[in-house]
């Protein structure tokens, strides 16, 4: 798929993940030039209509949120061809994962994981303000981004 353009808009320039029927990945949006990640749903043999409610769902909610720390919500589509596939478009926040670090031997001091832990806690505290009230039940140190910016 690589270098690929998704609905005559975004040019896929990086797979970031792959798991049964999703795919993640790192592509540009060529209307101005940004980087952005790309959340694919395949519905192939193994589909769920149960993961494309939570897909969906996903979107919704991403539409909604405004925190500088929640990626922002670009764009959601369809694609057709042999398969259906489901796109999210989102903001690309540059920088490492947790888990990325983690398997580098990242060291982390006790101020570092404080810091991290108090800002995730403050994301968290903006989710359970919403009304009604959002639940992130996949926070894993492959979702926590470290970014350019240190935080």
């Amino acid at each position: 798929m690589l270098n690929q353009i998704l609905n005559e808009r975004y040019q896929i320039q990086q797979e970031l993940g792959r798991q049964t029927g999703r795919r993640t990945f790192l592509a540009e949006d060529l209307e101005n030039r940004q980087k952005v990640v790309i959340k694919i749903l395949l519905l192939g043999e193994d589909f769920d209509w149960q993961d494309l409610k939570l897909f969906e769902r996903e979107a919704d909610i991403l539409k909604q949120l405004s925190h500088p720390r929640i990626p922002k919500y670009r764009d959601y589509f369809s694609l057709e061809d042999k398969y259906n596939w489901f796109a999210l478009v989102e903001e690309y926040i540059p920088g490492d994962s947790l888990k990325q670090l983690i398997e580098t031997k990242k060291r982390f001091t006790e101020e570092e994981l404080r810091k991290i832990g108090s800002e995730v806690l403050d994301i968290l505290c903006y989710l359970h303000t919403l009304n009604p009230q959002v639940i992130h039940r996949d926070i894993k140190p492959s979702n926590l981004i470290i970014g350019v910016d240190k935080k």
